[in-house]
């Protein structure tokens, strides 16, 4: 199998001068490979959002590798994530949470009021989805609950300087797993069609679901799916042998005209690898996404990790002209040497 990724900034913020807000983030593993994107929030309000996006691939990228260490083996390790989704999602979230608090304090000393306060917030988000299984008096619970309230409010404030969506993938031989908030795209090309594993949202949407939202309401609106692999040889089973898994920002699918035309796409991808055909598309993926971004609607910042089950290997022809320009360089290299 073969992982990579690819970022550009969007055109209309590269003619303005403003950087990247999205983020990606792959990781390669003997058994397994994760990859997440993140698509920072456009928005006055969330100044250091290419800093959250960055913080969530990141985070939700190691607590997914972190699982594999609980399973026996791969089939082990897909049971851990099906049967773990709240909990993974649930860690995600207050990892992510620390971390931006940890990145603010560094980034902002002078904020007097938020260093006072750093270390209560820093415990409380390790245990934003603490239950209390011990009855409590209702004047006890009040004051739980106006604590929890107060903590939120602050953390809230904090958070949406950092707003994100995220949307990951694990994918093995057995399996392939899928989470995500917001309207990023998790797609595999499963023999000649392309099959969203995640619920798509719809084309241009403004306000989707993030990470700078309600703690209480934020994991009911994560989506997660767990998908085995199958040959699809009995009448119960589905045929899912994927070819290959794009995650995406809305940029990418934004910049098609329609989502049948960005799934004709992804297909006619998996087709050049394929046919060992997949080099070119990897030399060239930057070169793609941006002038996908000039000339899509949006014209919005792009970023994508592609996982693909064939092998990268250069076309014969491509090959054969390389090795011939090693011949040549080696034999001037000799004849350096001699004179």
């Amino acid at each position: 199998m073969y992982v990579f990724s690819r970022i550009t900034t969007g055109y209309k913020k590269f003619l303005k001068g403003l950087a990247c807000e999205d983020a990606v983030e792959h990781r390669q593993f003997d058994d397994f490979a994760v990859m997440a994107c993140a698509d920072g929030h456009g928005d006055r309000k969330c100044k250091y959002a290419a800093k959250g996006a960055e913080l969530a691939v990141w985070t939700i990228c190691k607590i997914l590798q972190e699982k594999r260490s609980e399973a026996d083996g791969v089939e082990d390790f897909g049971r851990v994530l099906n049967d773990g989704r709240e909990s993974i999602i649930k860690s995600f979230i207050c990892a992510w949470v620390g971390a931006v608090l940890d990145d603010y304090k560094v980034n902002h000393a002078e904020d007097a009021a938020f260093q006072s306060v750093f270390k209560e917030l820093s415990r409380y988000a390790k245990r934003i989805y603490h239950v209390r299984s011990e009855e409590m008096p209702v004047r006890e619970f009040r004051k739980l609950a106006e604590y929890r309230h107060k903590c939120e409010e602050e953390i809230y404030k904090i958070t949406l300087l950092y707003g994100t969506t995220v949307n990951a993938a694990v994918i093995t031989d057995k399996f392939v797993f899928a989470i995500g908030i917001g309207d990023g795209d998790v797609v595999a090309v499963n023999g000649k069609r392309a099959e969203w594993l995640l619920p798509a949202y719809a084309q241009f949407t403004d306000s989707p679901a993030s990470l700078c939202g309600n703690f209480g309401i934020m994991p009911d609106n994560f989506k997660t799916n767990y998908v085995p692999v199958t040959k699809g040889r009995r009448l119960t089973d589905c045929y899912f042998r994927p070819e290959t898994v794009t995650i995406s920002t809305d940029g990418l699918r934004n910049a098609f005209l329609s989502d049948e035309a960005f799934a004709e796409k992804l297909v006619e991808i998996a087709d050049a690898f394929r046919k060992g055909e997949g080099q070119a598309f990897v030399r060239n993926g930057k070169k793609w996404i941006s002038e996908r971004s000039e000339y899509g609607v949006t014209q919005d910042d792009i970023a994508f990790a592609m996982w693909t089950k064939y092998p990268l290997r250069a076309k014969k022809a491509e090959s054969r002209k390389g090795a011939e320009k090693g011949k040549s360089a080696t034999a001037k290299s000799r004849k350096s040497e001699v004179r």
